[in-house]
């Protein structure tokens, strides 16, 4: 059972991220990057707390209605600057506005 943090982009792209990769700010400071955004996964759309190994799963919903019941474990850990792996199909004009457990 481990701590993880799920990253979610309007396009459908997603990771867990350990939520020890992300390092303590002090006052003013300008923040860490935690997804790299790029044209074809688009902006972050959900970040959510999970726990793996605990069959645990998460819906994800798009503005249109459209989604998907999947299993926390079968979502792949990547580090926080990395792109993240296809969790949903988006259509042409749609994007996913959340993550819920």
């Amino acid at each position: 059972m481990a701590d993880m943090v799920l990253v979610v982009s309007a396009k459908g792209f997603g990771k867990l991220v350990d939520p020890g990769d992300f390092r303590q700010q002090k006052r003013g400071g300008k923040g860490v990057t935690g997804y790299k955004v790029t044209g074809d996964c688009g902006p972050v759309a959900a970040v959510e707390h999970v726990k793996t190994g605990m069959g645990e799963r998460v819906i994800i919903y798009t503005a249109q209605g459209m989604a998907i019941l999947t299993a926390v474990d079968d979502i792949p850990v990547r580090s926080r600057t990395a792109g993240g792996v296809k969790l949903i199909s988006v259509a042409e004009g749609d994007a996913v506005v959340g993550v819920k457990m």
